[in-house]
């Protein structure tokens, strides 16, 4: 595929907002703008959310994230996929096929970007099939 091509096929991605984006052997530091990024390793508690007495409330990304959703597209990044386990990988199943997070719904300009050195061989099976690879 022309790089041109791809350049088309990612940016139809981008205005679509709901197919997750896997871009393989992409640094993360390329969204500098309107992203958060989550490393792989990050703890379950702190991707989930926690409890403050009797409250539930979101992970802190969330909120950070939540600030762009005025925005034409903001990015939810999560980088090196491929450094953790392929079963430790399916603690981001539910970000990636709901879009959301326990009971936070991700905002509907938020385009989910997987970038690293992430291919089909170092990726679960069942992560892998929820994006679209480019």
């Amino acid at each position: 595929m022309k790089n041109q091509d791809r350049l088309e096929m990612i940016e139809a991605y981008i205005k679509n907002h709901y197919v997750p984006i896997l871009l393989e052997n992409i640094q993360s530091d390329i969204f500098d703008r309107n992203s958060v990024i989550l490393p792989a390793d990050i703890n379950i508690n702190e991707l989930t959310g926690h409890y403050e007495e009797k409250e539930f409330l979101p992970p802190s990304w969330y909120q950070e994230l939540k600030q762009y959703e005025n925005e034409n597209y903001c990015f939810l990044v999560i980088k090196d996929l491929s450094s953790i386990s392929k079963e430790e990988q399916l603690k981001f199943g539910e970000l990636l096929k709901y879009r959301k997070v326990n009971v936070f719904n991700l905002p509907k300009n938020c385009v989910i970007i997987i970038a690293g050195k992430s291919n089909q061989e170092t990726m679960n099976d069942t992560i892998y099939s929820l994006v679209a690879v480019m």
